[in-house]
């Protein structure tokens, strides 16, 4: 898998655990990919994902995988509150308003091949690739 590792988030932490137990899926609502990894990357918008995956299917490491990025919020799941030490998160470069308003076929291929090498290299159940709006319900659509 080639990631992209020419843009780094200033927004991260460190995890207050190191067992990984959730995959968190994000869609950006900004106008591009090249909006998105700024704004990513803007650490006067506190607010990051491990990785971003363009229209074009290039995937963008953001932040190491190793830290706590800051892109599940206030957020639970399964008894757990804090999802962002827990998980790693995936930003999909789309918006319902803008031209990126459809998921690409070289999109989704990266988000499968992302996906499956993040759940065997994490042991994560497939129950817990989870979407933003499960684990922030009353914030997230």
């Amino acid at each position: 898998m080639k990631l992209i590792n020419k843009y780094k988030s200033a927004n991260f932490g460190l995890r207050k655990s190191k067992s990984i137990k959730f995959i968190i899926i994000h869609y950006t609502a900004l106008k591009n990919c090249k909006e998105a990894i700024t704004y990513l990357c803007d650490r006067k918008n506190n607010v990051s994902s491990h990785f971003l995956i363009s229209q074009n299917g290039e995937i963008f490491s953001l932040v190491n995988e190793k830290k706590r990025a800051w892109h599940a919020g206030v957020a639970f799941w399964d008894g757990y509150t804090d999802i962002n030490s827990l998980s790693i998160g995936i930003e999909l470069d789309f918006s319902n308003f803008k031209t990126n308003n459809k998921y690409s076929n070289k999109l989704i291929i990266s988000l499968k091949f992302l996906l499956n090498y993040l759940i065997l290299k994490y042991k994560i159940s497939t129950n817990n690739v989870l979407g933003h709006s499960d684990v922030s319900p009353l914030r997230k659509i």
